[in-house]
């Protein structure tokens, strides 16, 4: 069972059921191409819709994971089929388990040296099956980049995960897929903050909740003025609803 790509206010999210994911992971892994898999919060949404280069960064990405309550909501409300919301690290952790489980490959990219190197050694702990082939790390001189990106495509890994310290982000991606044979990618710096132990993670409980935006919220008090582009969500919520009918 594919996952049912839907259309939130212009922007395309993914509803991966939990009973598709491996399978889901499996076909991306061995197609032979390069995917991305981008979690896709409210905030992230509304900047697709502003930001062009975001927009066909997400709109041409393999996988768009909700991780938003209201991007739930809104699915909801406009009458559309209301896609699976996951935490982004228990979806990462699911997606290197499918990986450990057929032997594949791993290479990492991003954060400061002695957080990649906890990076790599608890996954190896973690996943002793999982083959990192390569691991470099963020915050490198912008001409370094064109040898990373040779020295990744040389690995072949079939997943790459990058961190913080990475020029682009998301669109670092999208913009040099052609560099790349293949293989799947996920920038996820706040999954591996988790996992070099830089960082707590928020329980399944908060998560569940929809409280988990409490934590960055403590940590940037300025995100409270985001109140206003959500506020915005719900009056094109309720434009998309009346054209609807």
């Amino acid at each position: 069972m594919e996952p049912e790509r839907i259309g939130l206010t212009g922007v395309p999210v993914h509803d991966l059921r939990d009973e598709a994911f491996e399978d889901t992971v499996y076909t991306l892994t061995e197609s032979g191409n390069v995917h991305q898999i981008i979690f896709l919060s409210l905030w992230d949404l509304m900047r697709a819709r502003r930001n062009r280069e975001f927009l066909r960064c997400v709109e041409q990405s393999a996988l768009v994971i909700p991780t938003s309550p209201g991007i739930l909501r809104g699915a909801g409300f406009l009458k559309k089929t209301v896609p699976r919301r996951y935490m982004p690290f228990d979806f990462l952790i699911r997606f290197l388990a499918t990986l450990e489980a057929r032997g594949r490959s791993l290479y990492l990219l991003g954060c400061k040296p002695n957080e990649l190197r906890n990076i790599e050694q608890n996954l190896k702990q973690t996943f002793p099956g999982l083959k990192i082939v390569g691991r470099y790390t963020g915050y490198y001189p912008k001409a370094k980049d064109a040898d990373i990106r040779t020295a990744i495509k040389k690995a072949s890994p079939h997943c790459v995960l990058i961190g913080s310290g990475v020029r682009g982000k998301e669109k670092w991606i999208f913009r040099h897929k052609k560099d790349f044979n293949s293989g799947v990618f996920l920038w996820t710096p706040a999954s591996m903050d988790i996992i070099s132990g830089k960082r707590h993670k928020v329980s399944r409980q908060v998560f569940q909740k929809g409280w988990d935006f409490f934590p960055e919220l403590i940590r940037h008090p300025w995100r409270i003025f985001r109140g206003i582009i959500y506020l915005y969500y719900g009056l094109l919520l309720i434009v998309y609803r009346i054209r609807k009918l």
